[in-house]
């Protein structure tokens, strides 16, 4: 009797798939949102559509187990469904339409659209750390204290690594507390003022080098880095699973990579005075990027601020393949 109740139950969420995806507008918000999770409004915008219209087709995606809301403060942004249920019809019929967007007649201009504001958030978030420069730090002390989890990842860095990388490095403060572990360190950052203040920096140590890019697409080859930092950076980007994954691919086997991030609140006063995209995340949302990328988490914990904030800190392995 389970097994024929379970049996309907499958039937059921099938149907209600393919009825989902019996649209080409609904096909074409499952190939925007492979880019990575949007609001209403910027699929509006991508779109060109009413926003009633547009969020009728969410519902109806969402209802059918294809999509997942997302609520960011007073802004609720749509993903892809993850698959968390026993069957995975729904995702595989996601990624089998989307492995056919070439088909697409309106693929062109909506990837271009796309592109467009993910050039965007990627241009705001440079926009503010170009102001700030070198004031980054008593600029984070407003509502944290920078010294306390710097103590923290400076603790999870193996001594004598060969290479360490520091993504979203800002102005350098955290390398010179990394100098003693490394031979040659490596700061990136996508804010060309942050990389100028971080060579001011470290002008004189000829072990410290960096690199102006966008942090989902990093310019260094695989399995080369013994260590890499992401501290407070993943809330400023718009597909963070992205940079997780560029880090397992740099990071040799049991490579360490290592996370401070803010853990999820509701203050949206973050996102217009410090330029954050994301407000924080939940630790377990943390723990499923990086098990999904092929990290083991080693150690994952909270640093209470005295500003009411809770920066979560995470300590992972990259697995070494059998």
């Amino acid at each position: 009797m389970v097994n024929l109740l379970e049996k309907k139950s499958s039937s059921k969420e099938i149907l209600n798939s393919l009825k989902a995806v019996s649209d080409e507008t609904r096909i074409r918000i499952l190939n925007i949102l492979s880019f990575g999770a949007f609001h209403v409004n910027e699929i509006v915008r991508v779109l060109g559509m009413g926003q009633s219209r547009i969020s009728r087709h969410l519902k109806i995606l969402s209802d059918a187990g294809l999509l997942q809301s997302q609520r960011e403060g007073s802004w609720v942004y749509y993903k892809l469904a993850e698959n968390t249920h026993s069957i995975s019809f729904p995702k595989e019929l996601t990624e089998l339409l989307i492995s056919y967007k070439e088909e697409l007649a309106s693929r062109e201009i909506d990837q271009k659209k796309v592109a467009e504001i993910l050039d965007e958030r990627e241009k705001r978030s440079s926009s503010y750390f170009n102001q700030i420069g070198k004031n980054l730090d008593l600029i984070q002390s407003e509502v944290m204290n920078p010294e306390v989890y710097r103590k923290w990842v400076t603790k999870t860095i193996p001594s004598n690594s060969n290479l360490v990388l520091d993504l979203g490095c800002g102005a350098g403060e955290l390398l010179s507390h990394l100098l003693p572990k490394a031979t040659k360190l490596i700061g990136i950052d996508s804010s060309i003022k942050m990389i100028e203040e971080a060579s001011l920096l470290h002008k004189k140590n000829k072990k410290v080098n960096f690199i102006h890019t966008n942090l989902e697409n990093l310019p260094l080859k695989d399995k080369t880095a013994d260590a890499i930092v992401a501290s407070m950076v993943l809330h400023h980007i718009s597909n963070p699973p992205l940079v997780i994954g560029e880090a397992h691919r740099i990071l040799k086997p049991e490579g360490n990579l290592t996370l401070v991030d803010i853990k999820k609140h509701d203050k949206e006063f973050m996102r217009d005075k410090f330029a954050d995209l994301w407000l924080g995340f939940e630790p377990e949302l943390l723990r499923k990027w990086l098990e999904e990328q092929g990290f083991q988490i080693a150690e994952l914990g909270e640093i209470q601020t005295s500003s009411g904030f809770v920066l979560l800190t995470i300590k992972a392995n990259k697995k070494r393949r059998t």
